[in-house]
């Protein structure tokens, strides 16, 4: 598979799939005030995405202290191509500090997903929330990727 990347190409062997994560992080200070993921995954076989989400709250609980489900709500990804997911607020501990964490994931082929994700110290500001539709708006699919809302319910 020939696989673009920002800095050239790969030739990966027959047989890989794309599970690549690019993380953003805002300023260069540790922790980060801010960070964004994106990350691909699979779904199980013929596992929903609200079935696949639920598994990864349960993961994503099982690794992180104190992790608190803040509340789930739905989610929608892209303005010129709407496409529905679902989203969850949390936090967690990490040396005593509260992170606050936004994920929001997204069918975009049968059993694959895209997994939007933003990490701050404390709770994010009225700004950072705005920032964060804005972003899931402006997602912009490759022609022919993405599965219609129909094909979805």
């Amino acid at each position: 598979m020939d696989y673009p990347l920002p800095e050239g190409r790969i030739n990966l062997p027959q047989g890989f799939e794309d599970r690549s994560v690019n993380m953003f992080i805002l300023g260069s200070s540790i922790p980060a005030p801010l960070s964004i993921t994106l990350s691909r995954d699979n779904t199980l076989p013929g596992e929903e995405l609200n079935t696949y989400f639920e598994r990864q709250i349960k993961l994503i609980s099982a690794k992180y202290k104190g992790y608190t489900v803040l509340g789930r709500s739905a989610a929608v990804l892209s303005q010129a191509d709407p496409l529905p997911g679902l989203q969850v607020d949390a936090y967690y501990f990490n040396d005593r500090q509260a992170f606050f964490q936004r994920q929001a994931a997204f069918e975009v082929q049968p059993g694959r997903v895209l997994v939007f994700s933003t990490t701050r110290p404390g709770e994010f500001s009225a700004q950072q929330n705005t920032d964060w539709l804005t972003l899931l708006n402006s997602f912009v699919p490759k022609p022919g990727l993405t599965t219609t809302t129909s094909e979805q319910e």
